[in-house]
C-alpha cells in the first residue's frame, strides 16, 4: 500500500459535545485556509467560473456567508438584520435568482459583483463570529434553545437548539469544501 496523505477527521462526526464542536470548527478553519491558499494560485477570473453548472469558488464562499448569517447570526445570536448583501442563499446564482423568491428585503443582493478578496473579508468576519460562539460554548449552551427570530429570513421562525444550528453550519462548510476542492481540481487542469 502506498502512502496516503493524511485526511482530516470529518468534523461532522465530532459535534456531539462542546469540545467536539470546537475541534470540528478548528478543522473547518484549517481546511479552508489551505484551500483558499490553493485557490489564490489560480487567476482571479477563474475563481468566478462554474464547473459543470455548479457554483463558482466565489459563489461557494458567498453561500457560506449565507449559511453563517442564517444559522449563527439569525438563529443563535438572534440578530434582526443578520444578512450581508453578498450572501448567496441556496438555489440562487449570480444573475439567476430563483423565480418567485425575493431576498432583497433581507438585505441580500444576489446579483452583486464582488471580488474574491471582498468575499473573503466577509467570510473571515463570519468565521470569526462562529469561532467566538464555539469558544464560549458550554454543555448547557450546546443544548440551549434559541428563541424564534421574527425578522424576515431563513430558517423559518422556529425554536432550534444551538447544537443543531452549529451542526448545520459545520455540515454545510464541510460539504461545500468537498465541492470546492473537486471543482478546483478541474480549474487547475484548465489553467
Amino acid at each position: 500500500m502506498g502512502d496516503q496523505p493524511d485526511q482530516p477527521v470529518d468534523p461532522r462526526s465530532l459535534t456531539q459535545t462542546a469540545d467536539g464542536v470546537r475541534q470540528a470548527w478548528s478543522i473547518i478553519e484549517a481546511t479552508w485556509r489551505s484551500t483558499v491558499d490553493r485557490a489564490r494560485r489560480l487567476p482571479a477570473p477563474t475563481l468566478h467560473e462554474s464547473v459543470n453548472g455548479e457554483w463558482s469558488f466565489v459563489e461557494t464562499q458567498r453561500h457560506l456567508i449565507f449559511v453563517t448569517d442564517a444559522w449563527a447570526r439569525r438563529t443563535i445570536l438572534g440578530e434582526a438584520a443578520p444578512y450581508h448583501r453578498l450572501a448567496m442563499p441556496p438555489d440562487h446564482r449570480i444573475g439567476q435568482p430563483e423565480p418567485g423568491v425575493d431576498v432583497t428585503p433581507w438585505g441580500i443582493d444576489v446579483s452583486a459583483d464582488a471580488s474574491l478578496d471582498e468575499v473573503l473579508d466577509v467570510r473571515a468576519d463570519r468565521m470569526g463570529q462562529v469561532r467566538q460562539i464555539v469558544d464560549a460554548l458550554t454543555p448547557e449552551g450546546l443544548t440551549r434553545t434559541c428563541a424564534p427570530n421574527p425578522s424576515p429570513g431563513f430558517p423559518p421562525m422556529t425554536a432550534l437548539a444551538v447544537g443543531f444550528c452549529l451542526n448545520m453550519v459545520i455540515g454545510e462548510e464541510w460539504a461545500h469544501h468537498e465541492f470546492a476542492t473537486r471543482d478546483l481540481s478541474v480549474l487547475e487542469r484548465r489553467s
